[in-house]
Formats: C-alpha cells, sequence, structure tokens
C-alpha cells in the first residue's frame, strides 16, 4: 500500500510532534522499562537500526503496531486503509517517524486503558496548545470531535489554556480549531 506524504498534516501528526515527544525508555521504547533511558552509562544496549513496526508491549504483550493502527484507524475514520500490511514509509528523510508515533504514541498510549478517549483528548489538546504545534492541533481537534467533544468544549480547552499557556498560544489554537473545523 502507498505510504502516506510526510507533508501530508494527517502523516506528519501521526509521528509528529507527538512520535518525537517519546522518550527512550518510554514503554515500546529502548532502555527495558518505564523510565529507562538508553546511551551512555545506562547500561542499556540500544537496537540500532531496529525496525519501529516489531515493538511490543512489555507490560501486556500486546503488539503495540496493530493496536496503534486500530487506535488511529476509530479517532480518523476513513483515513488509512484497513489491514495489517499498510506502510507508511515514504523512502524519505526521517521516513520512519510516523511508523514510531504509530507505536509508541498510538499503540502505547491511546490504546491504553485508564482514561477515555474523550479525554485523552482533552489532554492531548491542551498539550498541544501549549506547545503551539498548530499543525498537530488541527487533526487533534478532528480527533476530538470523533471522541465526543463539541465545539464549545473545545473553545472551553482554548480559553482555559489562556491562563497556562499564555493569549497568542490561545490565540493561535483558535485559529488552528477553526481551520480544522471549517474542513
Amino acid at each position: 500500500m502507498r505510504a502516506m506524504d510526510a507533508e501530508e498534516p494527517i502523516a506528519a501528526e501521526a509521528g509528529g510532534a507527538d512520535g518525537m515527544e517519546s522518550a527512550p525508555g518510554s514503554v515500546g521504547g529502548e532502555g527495558g522499562g518505564r523510565g529507562g533511558r538508553s546511551g551512555a552509562g545506562s547500561g542499556a544496549d540500544p537496537q540500532v537500526g531496529a525496525d519501529p513496526r516489531a515493538g511490543t508491549d512489555p507490560r501486556a504483550g500486546t503488539d503495540l503496531r496493530a493496536a496503534g493502527l486500530k487506535a488511529m484507524r476509530e479517532a480518523l475514520p476513513g483515513v488509512f486503509p484497513e489491514g495489517d500490511d499498510l506502510d507508511l514509509r515514504d523512502g524519505r528523510l526521517g521516513e520512519e517517524l510516523v511508523e514510531i508515533g504509530l507505536t509508541s504514541v498510538w499503540g502505547a498510549l491511546w490504546a491504553r486503558e485508564g482514561l477515555s478517549r474523550r479525554d485523552r483528548s482533552l489532554v492531548t489538546l491542551g498539550i498541544l496548545i501549549a506547545l503551539g504545534a498548530e499543525t498537530e492541533l488541527r487533526t487533534h481537534v478532528r480527533i476530538a470531535r470523533t471522541n465526543g467533544l463539541n465545539e464549545d468544549e473545545i473553545a472551553e480547552v482554548i480559553y482555559h489554556a489562556t491562563g497556562y499557556a499564555g493569549f497568542p498560544a490561545a490565540t493561535a489554537a483558535r485559529n488552528a480549531a477553526r481551520e480544522a473545523l471549517a474542513d
């Protein structure tokens, strides 16, 4: 199947700021466990060149890629074709970023129990507003709608962010949300 173009907002979001924020040692990452770190002095042996599509959750034996695909397809209906053989790599610089986000964010985080998808959307919107990650925010506004948030609730998240992330960040978030909801 065709790999999504890295310039497409959905593909960029799936492995964008979300995927980059996962630290080595997080569940599904290198370092052997929660909070572990690979690198100098850690005793961990980083798996250079390991295929990120092969990750499993050591806590439950879960196939993180399959869990991630399921969560992404539920959050973004109709965007990703069905089938386990979906290859999101495109042969260009950073091609595995989306795959890393698929396992470490969608598989290890969005597929977890403990918070509803709706609550995860609330948290994610707040974080993306604070980061100023407008591309990802546009996608996650659409995901929030899929997860049950209405426009008034999304606006309240933006208003609330002014006290913590500042007025400029909230204004940029409002503009990104308007764009996302206009589509």
